[in-house]
């Protein structure tokens, strides 16, 4: 258990080398280095933040250009934002939000009742936000700034549900006459979104923005997908930051740890990631052989040598910072013997070839191709047959919803039970579908649908423990190692921070 396939770091160093050498021979041209009178800001990506008009928010949420009702505070509750105050009824069924007055978008226009109502039926029509809305009644403007939800059943988590990305606000302007598209992402945040360029998205400070005007004149965000190139454009000082989940490779760390203008960060992250499984076809229509893979699995030693310590080993399916709901008795435990004991009692000779799917897009911002690797070996050395297959993205997710696969690897961000359970292991969930997982087992279901509407704390957390057995027993996805995420400036950066979402706070953010 002690043979891990690891990446050739050597060469991953000499390859970023070669490139900082010929970046910085080639002259850094205008907005890089460090001058006092820098007004811009450049952050690198490993993707693309521009999402476009058919997207339920047109860019991702870090740029800071549209905020939302609610946020996640650091125990993982939803706060007022946009809001100024989040009032349920005594059944669950109701919830009052009332809005910030004197708040105005981009356009000049101002933020009202009426046009929260507006964005909020056209989240829970859009197919990646409406299953927050999943038991909408209606929506009902009250006052000129106060919103009622109406649900069908009681919601004890609905603010949490709707947070972030699932109650992005925009003006009533971007909005078409259907309400399904967004014609640009007008939003009420301190950055205005100015023009979309190859790679690169600009920003230009929103001087009337109601938490006061940021510091920073400019913000430009940069996507370079290798990851090599990303570390070169840091320490050339083509780019200033970089700064999201996955942007920084562990064994890319010491290189940039030798660099003095260069500052490291870590952030503990609501992103896991998690092995799954085809549980349709053999071999791993078999709970037990699904438990064998999990038991075979060595998760302190992967985070050590595969994530150079930048990882913590799951400790159940949600984030360890979600302490609230992970039950520790379905926590993923590590027994070789006993799987080789349950490969060799439900194995059958002709199951041996398995092909293990990779998303070459998420492998180059986590270690996913050399876990993929690991698991190749160790149940290689069991007599399995195991083919990789890493594809780009949109092959990947051909692939792995047609179900082309055994076992394939996915990350996921997020800390309520609701949401998790109902996308990932509820028969009709998105995830369970897209990612081709297909699991479907009638006593979860039920269990999902009565801790969604169970309003009393205790038995909910009751419930939950239950599904996390239930799931843990069938394993049909199972956690592998939880995020923590490295992003770094340029010395020249100040009060740069992310959160747990990875969502940089620009507001704070200054240069010198």
């Amino acid at each position: 258990m002690k043979r891990f396939a690891r990446i050739a770091s050597k060469v991953a160093v000499l390859l970023m080398t070669v490139l900082m050498l010929l970046s910085l021979g080639a002259g850094c041209g205008e907005g890089t280095g460090d001058p006092e009178d820098k007004t811009e800001l450049i952050i690198g990506l490993g993707r693309d933040f521009f999402y476009g008009p058919e997207d339920r928010s047109f860019l991702h949420g870090s740029t800071n250009v549209w905020e939302s009702l609610t946020y996640l505070n650091e125990n993982l509750v939803a706060e007022p934002w946009l809001a100024e105050s989040i009032t349920p009824s005594a059944d669950g069924k109701v919830w009052t939000f009332a809005l910030r007055e004197g708040i105005t978008f981009h356009d000049g226009s101002a933020l009202d009742a009426e046009v929260v109502q507006k964005n909020l039926l056209r989240l829970s029509r859009h197919p990646a936000t409406s299953e927050a809305y999943r038991d909408l009644d209606e929506i009902v403007v009250t006052g000129p700034l106060t919103v009622e939800v109406k649900l069908a059943v009681p919601s004890p988590s609905f603010p949490e549900l709707i947070s972030y990305f699932n109650s992005a606000i925009f003006s009533a302007k971007a909005l078409d006459d259907d309400g399904t598209r967004l014609e640009a992402p007008v939003g009420t945040g301190p950055y205005i979104f100015d023009e979309r360029g190859e790679d690169t998205i600009y920003l230009k400070a929103f001087e009337d923005y109601w938490n006061g005007t940021p510091s920073i004149e400019k913000v430009v965000f940069h996507h370079i997908p290798d990851e090599n190139t990303r570390i070169a454009a840091l320490q050339s000082g083509e780019v200033d930051v970089l700064a999201d989940v996955g942007v920084i490779l562990p064994e890319q760390v010491p290189l940039l740890e030798a660099d003095p203008n260069i500052q490291l960060f870590t952030a503990d992250v609501l992103t896991s990631v998690y092995l799954i499984f085809q549980t349709e076809k053999a071999p791993f229509n078999k709970p037990e052989l699904r438990q064998a893979v999990s038991l075979l699995i060595e998760r302190e030693e992967l985070v050590e040598k595969l994530l150079e310590g930048y990882g913590k080993p799951a400790v159940g399916l949600l984030s360890p910072l979600a302490e609230t709901w992970n039950n520790p008795a379905a926590a993923p435990t590590c027994d070789p013997s006993a799987a080789k004991e349950l490969f060799e009692k439900n194995l059958a000779d002709d199951e041996n070839e398995i092909e293990i799917l990779v998303n070459a897009n998420w492998a180059r911002r986590w270690p996913m191709l050399s876990i993929a690797q690991y698991l190749q070996t160790e149940l290689g050395n069991l007599g399995f047959t195991a083919t990789l297959r890493n594809l780009e993205m949109g092959a990947f997710n051909d692939a792995a919803e047609s179900g082309e696969f055994h076992l394939s690897l996915s990350p996921w961000t997020g800390s309520e039970p609701d949401d998790f359970f109902s996308e990932w292991i509820h028969s009709e969930g998105g995830f369970n579908s897209s990612r081709g997982i297909n699991f479907s087992n009638a006593q979860a279901d039920e269990l999902i649908r009565k801790a969604a509407g169970e309003m009393d704390l205790e038995k909910r957390r009751g419930l939950y423990a239950d599904l996390q057995i239930l799931v843990a027993e069938n394993a049909p996805i199972v956690p592998l190692y939880h995020d923590v995420t490295v992003y770094a400036t340029r010395k020249n950066v100040e009060d740069f921070t992310i959160d747990f979402e990875f969502r940089p706070d620009l507001h704070k953010a200054r240069l010198r």
